[in-house]
C-alpha cells in the first residue's frame, strides 16, 4: 500500500514541477517577460526627465540628481568609463537603433545610464544591504515556502482521502481471502472507491454463492452415497460368509475393502464441508504443547514401524480448538508416516507471539512447484495415484482450513534431509503473558 502512496506523491511533486515549468515557458518565452518591458520604459522616462532637468546645469548636477534617486529607491550609484564598462552594455549600447538607445537592464537588475556627449555610464544597482529588499526577498522566499508547505499538505491530505477508502476495501479483501465470505465492502459515499465497492460486491456474491453451492452439492451428494456404499459393504459381507471359493472371498474380500475406503472418504468429505462452514464455531482452551502432542503420538496406529521423535518445549501453552488441531495434526502426521523411509519428527516452538509446529520426514519430499498444490482438494503429485501411497486427497485441505480457522498458515519447506517439512504457524496472542 505504501508504494501506491509514494507513487502517488512523485507523480504530483512531478506535475507541480511540469506546471511551474508550463507557466515560465508560455508566460515568459512565448510572450515578451512585461515586467522587462515597463521597468525599460520607466528607465527611458527617468533618462528624459534627467535630461530635460540636467541640461542647463552641467554634468555634476546629473550625477547629483542620480545619487539623490539612488538613495531614494535603495540603490547604489557608480559611475563606469565607457572603455570599462561590461561588455553587453558596451554591446547593447553599440547597436545601430536600441530599443531604448540611452538606458538598459543588465541581467542582475541594474539600470545602466548614458548621456549624449558623455564617456561615462552611471550604474544603479539595487543595494542589497538595504533593509527593504532584504525584506522583499525575504518575502519572495516566503512565497515559495507557502507554495512549498500547501504542495505538501494538500498532496498528504489527497493520500490520506484516497488511503482511508483504500485501506477499509483493503480489509474486506482480506477478510473474504481468509475465508469470511459474509464480508461486503462499504458502499456508503464517505467509503467509496469509485466504483470498486460495488464491484467487489458484486464479485464476492457471486463466489459466495457458487462456493456455498459447492460445499452443499459436496456435503449432500456424501451424505447420500453413505447408504448405497453401506448396503453394498453389508451385501458383501454376507456373500464373503456364504460362499465356500477361496478366489471367490479374495475378491469379496477386496471390494469389502474399496467399500470401506470409499465409507472414509466420504466421512472426509463431510468432515471437509463441515469445517468449511463460516458458521462453524472455534471451542478454543488452553493446551499444554508437550502432553497435546505426545498423546497423539503414542495413539497414531504405526503398522510400519517409523521411528517417530518429538521434540516439544515443554513450557508451551497456547490456545486452539483442541478438537480440529488433533484432526490436523493426526492428518499431518499419518501423510509424514505414509511417505517416509523411517523416521518422522516433530517439532513445537514458540517464536514471538505464534506457535510453530514441524513435522518433517525423510521421504521423497515434495517438488517446490506443488507446495502450494498439494493443499488443494484431491491434488496429486504422483498422476499415477499409486494406491500403496495415496490417500484420500483431502487430508492436508482439512489441515489448511482448520490452521486458517485459526487465522494461521500451512506451509511446506525444504527439509533437512531431503524430505517433505510442514509447517504449522498459529497465533498466540497471549504468549507474551504467559
Amino acid at each position: 500500500m505504501w508504494r501506491i502512496y509514494i507513487e502517488s506523491f512523485i507523480g504530483l511533486f512531478f506535475l507541480f514541477i511540469v506546471s511551474l515549468f508550463a507557466f515560465d515557458f508560455v508566460v515568459y518565452q512565448l510572450n515578451p517577460d512585461y515586467d522587462n518591458v515597463l521597468e525599460d520604459m520607466q528607465a527611458a522616462a527617468v533618462h528624459r526627465v534627467l535630461s530635460t532637468l540636467s541640461e542647463p546645469q552641467g554634468s555634476e548636477f546629473t550625477a547629483q540628481l542620480l545619487a539623490n534617486y539612488a538613495e531614494s529607491t535603495a540603490s547604489t550609484l557608480n559611475m563606469v568609463p565607457v572603455d570599462v564598462a561590461p561588455k553587453e552594455v558596451r554591446d547593447y549600447f553599440a547597436q545601430n537603433s536600441p530599443p531604448h538607445p540611452y538606458s538598459f537592464h543588465d541581467d542582475d537588475r541594474a539600470l545602466w545610464l548614458i548621456f549624449p556627449d558623455s564617456n561615462t555610464f552611471y550604474q544603479i544597482a539595487p543595494d542589497e544591504t538595504a533593509m527593504v529588499r532584504q525584506k522583499i526577498d525575504f518575502s519572495d522566499s516566503l512565497f515559495f515556502v507557502f507554495i512549498a508547505v500547501g504542495f505538501l499538505i494538500y498532496s498528504s491530505w489527497l493520500i490520506w482521502f484516497i488511503g482511508r477508502r483504500t485501506r477499509a476495501l483493503q480489509h474486506v479483501t482480506a477478510e473474504f481471502a481468509k475465508g469470511n465470505l459474509n464480508v461486503r465492502a462499504p458502499t456508503n459515499s464517505g467509503s467509496k472507491v469509485g466504483k470498486m465497492n460495488e464491484s467487489f460486491n458484486e464479485m464476492a456474491d457471486k463466489i459466495s454463492q457458487l462456493i456455498t453451492s459447492n460445499r452443499s452439492l459436496t456435503q449432500a451428494v456424501a451424505h447420500d452415497l453413505r447408504t448405497p456404499i453401506f448396503r453394498i459393504q453389508w451385501q458383501a459381507e454376507i456373500i464373503h460368509e456364504e460362499t465356500h471359493s477361496p478366489a471367490l472371498k479374495k475378491k469379496i474380500a477386496s471390494i469389502i475393502e474399496d467399500t470401506e475406503e470409499m465409507e472414509q472418504l466420504v466421512d472426509s468429505l463431510l468432515y471437509f464441508a463441515k469445517v468449511g462452514r463460516q458458521d462453524a464455531p472455534l471451542n478454543k482452551e488452553e493446551i499444554a504443547a508437550r502432553p497435546f502432542i505426545t498423546h497423539l503420538i503414542a495413539r497414531l496406529p504405526n503398522p510400519q514401524n517409523r521411528q517417530i521423535d518429538a521434540m516439544v518445549d515443554p513450557d508451551i501453552v497456547f490456545m486452539a480448538d483442541k478438537t480440529l488441531l488433533k484432526r490436523a495434526i493426526v492428518n499431518v502426521l499419518v501423510n509424514a508416516m505414509r511417505y517416509s523411509v523411517s523416521r518422522v519428527t516433530v517439532h513445537c516452538s514458540q517464536h514471538a507471539q505464534t506457535i510453530k509446529i514441524i513435522v518433517e520426514d525423510d521421504g521423497p519430499g515434495i517438488p517446490e512447484p506443488f507446495r502450494e498444490r498439494v493443499f488443494e482438494p484431491f491434488f496429486s503429485v504422483d498422476p499415477s495415484r499409486n494406491k500403496a501411497n495415496m490417500g484420500h486427497g483431502l487430508g492436508l485441505s482439512i489441515v489448511k482450513l482448520i490452521v486458517e480457522k485459526h487465522d494461521g498458515q500451512a506451509t511446506f519447506e525444504e527439509g533437512s534431509t531431503g524430505g517433505a517439512k510442514l509447517v504449522l504457524t498459529i497465533p498466540n496472542p497471549g504468549s507474551d503473558n504467559q
